[in-house]
């Protein structure tokens, strides 16, 4: 789940970065990756879908080095103002979800908001869908500002970048630096790019002065590893969740009342050619041999018969088909087990799929408070100023 604001309080011991690049893939990623693990560190590249799709190979190179690929949306719009003017922001992420799943299955999809914008308008829309949101993590913001962009856009040199990174790494310490490997709505800077040669630059005068790197998942953070305990609850047209017992043979139905219910949540296994299975947070997987008996089960090991389609329908509500081509029925108003009984789509069951609960966030003090409330006065001033 997406958590309601920036996640931008990740702390850091001293003298410890963690890279991460945004906007690409662009030409020179390939080799940027390669620099970096030929140094030793693993980044996060947060990738535009729209790059990702002409460029899958430099993905799988940059996966194979070890680097992480984040999600940075489809085309890179404006999130807030995106959604404000009804985009569909859920989009934005599925579109490229579905480009990088391979490098994410079954970990966690780190996130990053385009510019840095975010709300809770915009994470209640993300949040209603598990495929924009389920195992993700983020937004992820950063300590560091990704200045590079700016500089190459007003023609400064590599040696000029070089400085304002370095002064601000040593005056912050540590934390999350930010740098573009593309430029996504800037071409005419994108082929001014130096980023490549800056990373070059940068990185041997950082590990010499004693630096050292960490990738996002190596962040001993709880709201970085929480998106791991994400499940989800199946809720029929009727109201009531899909809900089992604790013994072995328990049956499978329609008796939950509410999706924070132990015993009515689920994980999501991604598995190969777009199937998914669902398993109990005790190792059961939801079972069906719908030639033999449509009622559903639980096992204790996974085979074909645990391999459903999830069909999207709308907005986190989908149908499900099972090994045999027959469709998850809908429950009665009178609850009832589940079956796998719908041979035609028409008689499918479509179910919403709940989050239990939110992402997690720390507890914010006094100074974070305040701090915050700096920002939304200056955005409010800022507002008024341009009015």
């Amino acid at each position: 789940m997406l958590a309601p604001r920036n996640i931008d309080d990740i702390q850091l011991p001293e003298k410890t970065l963690c890279l991460t690049y945004d906007d690409g893939p662009g030409p020179a990623s390939a080799e940027l990756g390669r620099f970096l693990a030929d140094r030793g560190v693993r980044a996060t590249f947060f990738v535009v879908g729209k790059f990702a799709l002409s460029r899958p190979e430099i993905l799988d190179e940059l996966h194979a080095q070890g680097h992480i690929i984040g999600n940075h949306t489809f085309e890179h719009p404006d999130l807030p103002y995106y959604v404000s003017v009804d985009g569909d922001v859920r989009d934005q992420l599925i579109r490229t979800n579905v480009l990088i799943e391979k490098y994410n299955r079954n970990k966690p999809v780190y996130f990053r908001a385009t510019y840095g914008k975010w709300s809770p308008e915009v994470a209640r829309e993300v949040n209603r869908d598990p495929r924009s949101s389920y195992m993700h993590v983020g937004p992820i913001y950063w300590d560091i500002d990704g200045v590079d962009c700016y500089f190459w856009q007003q023609g400064k040199s590599v040696e000029e970048a070089e400085a304002a990174y370095l002064d601000a790494i040593a005056r912050r310490g540590s934390g999350i630096v930010v740098m573009h490997d593309g430029i996504a709505d800037m071409d005419t800077v994108a082929v001014r790019s130096k980023t490549l040669e800056l990373t070059r630059r940068l990185l041997p005068k950082l590990q010499d002065a004693g630096y050292r790197f960490v990738a996002l998942d190596e962040i001993d953070d709880p709201q970085l590893r929480d998106a791991l305990g994400d499940t989800i609850a199946l809720r029929s047209a009727s109201g009531a969740f899909l809900r089992y017992g604790q013994a072995p043979d328990a049956r499978v139905d329609w008796s939950g009342r509410s999706a924070s219910e132990a015993l009515a949540q689920f994980h999501i296994e991604r598995r190969e050619a777009g199937k998914s299975m669902l398993r109990t947070p005790d190792g059961r997987y939801l079972r069906v041999d719908a030639a033999h008996d449509d009622t559903m089960q639980l096992a204790g090991e996974a085979d074909m018969h645990a391999l459903f389609d999830m069909i999207p329908v709308s907005s986190g509500q989908f149908m499900l088909r099972s090994s045999n081509g027959n469709y998850l029925a809908a429950a009665s108003a009178q609850g009832g087990p589940l079956r796998a009984s719908a041979p035609y789509m028409r008689q499918a069951g479509c179910f919403d799929c709940v989050p239990p609960k939110g992402a997690y966030l720390k507890p914010l003090g006094l100074a974070r408070r305040l701090a915050l409330a700096r920002k939304r006065l200056q955005f409010v001033k800022s507002k008024l100023l341009r009015g």
